[in-house]
């Protein structure tokens, strides 16, 4: 109830507060939002703990790592949004960008099931790749959305969108072709994140250039 509170409100017209009178402090705002995204990576890493199981054999080491750079590179890609790219000093109600949170939380718990899905043999190829392929898609989309909030410079462009997109159907081809491998599935997964992440970091760099 409290989600479909939050976005039935946020889809409310609110009328524009006049200049120097604004009734909420995006920047607090944007921060409080902030930290339940980092709340939510601390429980994503607890989780990540149930991979050991006792026993120091290279399979649960492996998949504690790879858990671990998944998590690494999906905190870098929102901490790099949150720090370089959205305007957190602009006069805003921040309602949409509440909600939009409310859907990147809602991802990280589904990648943290999907992530210990991956491990359980009793569960169908098909169902644990689409869970998981479709948790880091929710994540990364709606992450890309905060962009509304960006910086005059750092305005979506049509070449960051198209290499995401081509980033995502190559993700989608390899996990497909390994799909009877998890430990390649979820390298594969550690690999897609950290290329978005380092198109985002670059894409920050040279628009941080051109601000300066």
């Amino acid at each position: 109830m409290p989600i479909i509170f939050g976005i039935v409100v946020s889809l409310i017209p609110v009328k524009k507060e006049r200049k120097g009178n604004a009734g909420i402090d995006f920047a607090h705002l944007s921060e409080r939002a902030m930290l339940y995204v980092v709340f939510t990576f601390g429980e994503m890493v607890i989780a990540i703990a149930e991979y050991f199981d006792g026993e120091l054999n290279f399979n649960s080491i492996y998949f504690s790592l790879m858990a671990f750079l998944i998590v690494v590179g999906l905190f870098l890609s929102y901490g790099t949004f949150y720090d370089k790219i959205i305007d957190r000093e602009q006069e805003n109600n921040g309602l949409f960008y509440m909600l939009l949170h409310i859907f990147i939380i809602f991802a990280q718990n589904s990648i943290t099931s999907s992530l210990e899905f991956m491990r359980d043999g009793n569960m169908k190829l098909l169902p644990k790749e689409a869970f998981l392929i479709g948790s880091l898609f929710t994540f990364f989309v709606f992450l890309f959305l905060t962009r509304r909030y960006s910086r005059t410079v750092c305005r979506p462009t049509a070449k960051f969108y198209m290499q995401m997109i081509l980033i995502a159907i190559s993700f989608v081809v390899l996990m497909i072709i390994f799909r009877d491998n998890m430990c390649v599935n979820i390298t594969i997964s550690a690999g897609y994140i950290w290329i978005v992440y380092s198109v985002i970091y670059w894409m920050s760099r040279k628009e941080r250039h051109v601000s300066s």
